[in-house]
């Protein structure tokens, strides 16, 4: 059984990440009531006005009014599971504009900076030496030593300005996926992306679909590259997975 808590309005602020002088604020104009008083004053929050907090932090997000926020929860028909389930819907379509902007901005900060020359360690960034050796030593065994020359090779030609506009669009790809995984990886939305990334894994070089599978699995089962997933979303690394199986199988079919 769970244990009942009880938040001093400090307490209440720190968890929330708002000031005690807007709780103060929410209790004078009826939005947030604490659950008591001490004889000093002192207000005492529970669980539930925590969750309406909670609640009214997200109307506030979507840009609401307080005024709306008190109307919309102060309907008699208001329901917190549904207005969860609104919120999730409204903050993913968000993520996914926030990784549209992201990337616009990205790219137009590469094109006022001006193209630079692409160096080797700009291909593997965000592995250590040991680890890009390692790779680079795998990758040869697996591939052949000519096919990654050729991608390699492939990278240092197509100039910095180039490389940073894959990357931006790459990361569009990944919030969009991120954005959609409640859908399922073999979601229509979810597939459409892979087949983006598909596309653009071309600029490094020419992957077969085994290839292309290959690498679908080493993002969940070799822990240098799921780390790079999980900056996106804890359950990306086996999400991305799951979604390029798909992608391969439905090619075959």
């Amino acid at each position: 059984m769970a244990v009942a808590r009880s938040y001093a309005t400090g307490e209440l602020a720190k968890v929330s990440g708002v000031s005690p002088r807007t709780l103060q604020f929410y209790d004078k104009i009826g939005l947030l009531k604490p659950e008591s008083y001490s004889e000093s004053g002192y207000r005492r929050y529970d669980d539930a006005a925590a969750l309406r907090l909670q609640q009214i932090l997200f109307f506030r997000e979507l840009g609401f009014e307080l005024s709306d926020i008190r109307a919309i929860m102060e309907k008699p028909d208001f329901d917190l599971l549904t207005a969860l389930e609104s919120h999730r819907e409204l903050l993913r379509g968000k993520v996914a504009r926030l990784g549209e902007l992201l990337g616009t901005v990205d790219r137009t900060i590469q094109k006022l900076k001006g193209n630079k020359k692409m160096e080797i360690k700009d291909y593997y960034k965000g592995f250590s030496e040991k680890e890009v050796e390692a790779i680079r030593r795998e990758a040869r065994e697996k591939y052949g030593e000519k096919t990654i020359a050729d991608s390699e090779a492939k990278v240092m030609a197509m100039g910095k300005q180039k490389w940073d506009a894959l990357q931006a669009e790459f990361g569009e790809i990944y919030m969009n996926i991120v954005a959609n995984m409640g859908k399922g990886p073999g979601s229509k939305e979810v597939q459409e992306q892979i087949g983006r990334w598909r596309q653009l894994m071309e600029n490094f070089s020419h992957y077969t679909d085994e290839m292309i599978l290959g690498l679908g699995r080493m993002y969940s089962e070799d822990e240098r590259f799921a780390a790079f997933y999980l900056k996106f979303h804890p359950d990306m690394p086996k999400f991305m997975t799951a979604a390029i199986e798909h992608y391969t199988e439905q090619r075959k079919k």
